[in-house]
């Protein structure tokens, strides 16, 4: 299971001095709160730093601690083993279960993995049903499952990495700058084609949010975490299964149940959030956080922030009405968000800085060179977003011509003028005529002819027959 990669002879001081001496190269252990470890392995564990390619043996080192390279100083981070996959750093805990970035070692890709608290509130039956359910939407818009299992009695799931991290956690890294309108369209258009490709496979999510909607390297969101996901006929059985307080539609808090409008209510709600900064209600006691959305309606969101497009703002507000029978369907939802894309293209470019999760040194601060020791990554640069599931219509070329006819642009000759129908072009009448003179002379020619040769063969006849009654 080893890498050969990683797998030299020299190993440098590290696996020279053994245990002990590395012990004294590391910087920091991460706090045990941040993550729930797995049970530790006993596989020998060997690292490369991907600055000066030094090997390093850190068997029985704290994993998920940040080592100092001893050649050149570069922060490294041990790894974990867990079945066949490298653990490289934790990037989040929920209530149930961590979540860790992991290598792969079989494929040799970046993937997520995350892990059942062995102590937490769910039980691995519910945990795995999770996985399967997720595994079952295939569509881009939906974070891939790719396996499922259990090792050592913790049950986990391993699906797609996300790197461009949680739309929660582009408005944390906001710091209360408003996100730029057209890529939260962008972002609740993809979550919305994949909630409508579960809605129409009969699961319903009942925990949409930002915090569940996650951004690949290429900027295309997606939405994931459907621990709470039931399928469309079990929905009633669902009563004590509340999602997030911020997002959760009012007839959850009525009467504990929901359908797929529920979904559509918590997208607009997660809508209003990323667009204005600001849930679209806020109380300190929850009782009443939860109960103001049966009793009132929001603030539109233009109000919050001017440069909201108009039927954006109207749109929200019909995914929030307290009448689930009024909201729009997601066909409605995508199909308005598509028109107000193709509006803004000409205006505004869809352009997504990638921010991915990088670890701490030992000085709380984050370093962009701070990287994985497993494997090198690539640093945060600036992608262009990919608009897979818009078609724009090309412009019609003759509409685009300014009113003086010359071109739009400098130095760009002129679109050649369209091809002429040469079947529509009609005969001219005199050219008519004259074929129908000449098929006439024609006629009258051959028929002379045929007159003539007749009349010559009844003279010579006649002279022979002449000839011979005088003999």
């Amino acid at each position: 299971m080893s890498d050969p990669q990683i797998n030299g002879e020299n190993q440098g001081p590290a696996a020279a001095g053994g245990t002990a001496g590395a012990n004294e190269l590391l910087v920091s252990v991460p706090p045990a709160a941040d993550y729930a470890s797995p049970e530790r392995d006993d596989r020998q564990v060997k690292i490369f730093c991907y600055n000066c390619q030094q090997k390093l043996d850190v068997t029985g080192l704290q994993p998920f601690a940040h080592l100092s390279c001893p050649s050149c100083g570069t922060d490294l981070i041990i790894p974990m083993w867990f079945d066949n996959y490298l653990l490289e750093e934790p990037c989040g805990r929920g209530g149930m279960a961590s979540v860790y970035r992991a290598l792969d070692v079989a494929l040799d890709r970046e993937v997520a993995v995350k892990v059942l608290d062995p102590d937490g509130p769910s039980g691995m039956d519910s945990f795995l049903n999770e996985a399967r359910t997720a595994a079952t939407i295939n569509h881009s818009g939906v974070i891939p499952i790719y396996t499922c299992g259990v090792f050592r009695k913790q049950a986990y799931m391993v699906m797609q990495f996300m790197s461009g991290g949680s739309l929660e956690q582009k408005m944390a890294l906001a710091k209360g700058e408003p996100l730029p309108v057209n890529d939260v369209i962008q972002w609740i258009h993809d979550v919305a084609e994949g909630l409508e490709y579960a809605a129409r496979h009969g699961i319903i999510h009942h925990d949409v949010k930002p915090g569940n909607m996650m951004l690949d390297a290429d900027g295309n969101a997606k939405v994931g975490d459907f621990g709470l996901a039931r399928k469309q006929q079990a929905v009633d059985a669902e009563k004590d299964s509340y999602g997030s307080p911020l997002y959760i539609s009012p007839e959850k808090v009525s009467t504990g149940q929901e359908d797929s409008t529920g979904d559509i209510y918590s997208l607009g709600a997660s809508f209003y959030h990323l667009l204005t900064g600001t849930p679209p209600f806020r109380h300190e006691n929850l009782e009443e956080l939860l109960w103001m959305r049966v009793k009132q309606n929001p603030v539109p969101p233009i109000q919050l922030r001017a440069d909201i497009p108009q039927q954006i703002s109207l749109l929200i507000m019909r995914m929030m009405n307290h009448s689930p029978e009024l909201r729009p369907g997601y066909e409605e939802i995508i199909r308005n968000l598509n028109g107000t894309l193709h509006h803004n293209t000409d205006t505004a470019s869809l352009t997504l800085s990638k921010n991915m999760p990088l670890p701490k040194s030992a000085d709380g601060m984050v370093h962009a060179n701070t990287t994985s020791s497993v494997r090198i990554k690539s640093p945060s640069v600036l992608l262009k977003r990919r608009r897979s599931s818009i078609s724009l219509t090309p412009p019609d070329p003759r509409a685009a011509k300014p009113e003086n006819g010359s071109p739009d642009e400098p130095g760009q000759p002129e679109p050649p003028p369209p091809a002429k129908n040469q079947s529509a072009r009609k005969f001219n009448p005199l050219l008519l005529v004259l074929i129908l003179l000449a098929t006439l002379t024609a006629v009258f020619i051959v028929f002379s002819s045929i007159q003539l040769i007749r009349a010559n063969q009844f003279s010579l006849e006649t002279v022979r027959t002449v000839t011979g009654s005088e003999k």
